[in-house]
């Protein structure tokens, strides 16, 4: 990643993360390459930390890569998957689970196993539910509390967008 993008993608500014990664390409644990006016960064996997880096971007900024990862062999029967809760607000705890909301024609029992092996790389519990479309737009008209309050709130979108949710819900 260059740098403006990975400031963007971590929530940060440029002029802070540049002094981070200064200091950890002078350490070997970051490369570096310079093509045009723009300067790449990535993980020197020769590093002896490498393991424990990539373990740790993983479960923190990484956290929505390895969920997509996870859905991938779902991917034509989710019209819609998202992070909710204290995770999408920014606001998570080290003991906070990753709130998961999927909708589309696979259930809970077709993603267990795959969101288990999710739950190993993240070092974190991953609370799943599972609608299909026509389940979620019934609760939505029903004006269920639950849906009510996770719509409103931030999400981290994993499979679709919010043009995709809105078309789910019929706006």
């Amino acid at each position: 990643m260059y740098l403006t993008e990975l400031a963007q993608y971590l929530h940060t500014r440029p002029s802070s993360l540049q002094r981070e990664l200064t200091s950890l390409v002078r350490t070997g644990i970051v490369q570096q390459r310079r093509e045009g006016t723009r300067t790449y960064y990535k993980a020197e996997a020769r590093s002896p930390t490498f393991r424990e880096l990539r373990q740790l971007f993983e479960k923190t900024a990484g956290l929505i890569p390895t969920l997509q990862t996870a859905l991938q062999p779902f991917a034509r029967q989710i019209d819609c998957a998202f992070v909710y809760g204290s995770v999408a607000k920014a606001i998570e705890t080290a003991l906070s689970d990753v709130d998961l909301m999927v909708i589309g024609k696979v259930g809970l029992a077709e993603l267990a196993p795959a969101l288990r092996k999710a739950e190993g790389r993240l070092g974190r519990e991953v609370n799943a539910t599972s609608y299909s479309a026509a389940e979620f737009r019934s609760k939505i008209a029903a004006k269920d509390h639950f849906l009510a309050t996770v719509l409103r709130g931030p999400k981290q979108f994993v499979e679709g967008s919010q043009r995709d949710l809105d078309a789910i819900i019929g706006k």
